[in-house]
């Protein structure tokens, strides 16, 4: 059972589409990348996706449940998402936060052992009892990374067999990050598809993408589908440089074997 999305049309405003007839599928136990130039609606697909902007046209579901459709509760306790801007009100310790993630009822022993795994898969034990306002951003985004693991490890607890995939919808969860812990979160998230889980991310950082992702979506700056499959070849240098309108180069480090891509040339025009 997989996430769907089947002719999915969007606009803030009439007649003004962010994308149109948008169709892909998301399937468990694979990392998605939604790729694409700024503006090009993939904050907003993914707010759709987890039903938190109903479509113009067209539709989202989970296995064959419209995503929208989902009472709140039972949406908590399976879409966890990790916005682009994390926020938490004044006073909150970053254990605060993180146990959010395991209910709004008082955590019983399963929700605190699934708040403190979360904190130290994260390396944030030693910043529990710290404010979490006080935190830089890219610590901010390892706790609300947190969070999400904790709501998921607690819905895991509780699941019944022929119950939809959890999935996890993150827009750009390492903006902030230093390259340890950005390379270390890509690892974390392909921990959560290895459990059955559906794990989509917005990045901006196209060699994450080409490391980290199973398979990638990319829109161009119309909201279009440029590419979409498996990472290696979806994120080719010609269809970057079509998408983003700038030469990319793809290269290799012979020794491990590893590929980067990167600008090649400037912007037409420049």
């Amino acid at each position: 059972m997989a996430l769907h999305a089947t002719n999915l049309a969007f606009a803030y405003r009439p007649g003004s589409w962010v994308f149109e007839d948008l169709s892909a599928t998301f399937e468990p136990g694979l990392v998605t990348a939604i790729l694409g130039p700024n503006g090009a609606g993939k904050s907003t697909l993914l707010r759709c996706l987890l039903g938190l902007l109903k479509p113009s046209r067209g539709s989202v579901t989970l296995g064959d449940t419209p995503v929208h459709t989902l009472p709140e509760p039972q949406r908590a306790r399976t879409l966890a998402y990790v916005p682009q801007r994390p926020s938490a009100a004044l006073g909150f310790s970053v254990a605060d936060v993180v146990a959010l993630g395991c209910g709004p009822r008082t955590p019983g022993p399963a929700s605190r052992a699934a708040a403190r795994l979360a904190l130290g898969t994260l390396d944030l034990a030693d910043r529990a009892d710290e404010p979490f306002c006080e935190l830089s951003h890219g610590q901010q985004q390892r706790a609300v990374l947190a969070r999400a693991f904790a709501q998921l490890e607690t819905a895991r607890s509780s699941r019944s067999a022929d119950a939809p995939p959890l999935a996890l919808l993150a827009d750009e969860p390492t903006s902030g990050m230093d390259p340890r812990h950005a390379a270390e979160a890509m690892i974390h998230l392909k921990a959560q598809a290895s459990h059955g889980c559906v794990v989509i991310v917005v990045l901006h950082d196209l060699t994450a993408a080409l490391r980290g992702a199973d398979r990638v979506l990319l829109l161009d700056s119309g909201g279009s589908i440029a590419a979409s499959g498996p990472a290696a070849g979806a994120l080719s240098p010609e269809t970057l440089s079509r998408v983003y309108q700038i030469d990319f180069a793809r290269v290799t480090d012979p020794a491990s074997g590893l590929s980067a891509l990167v600008p090649a040339g400037a912007p037409p025009g420049r």
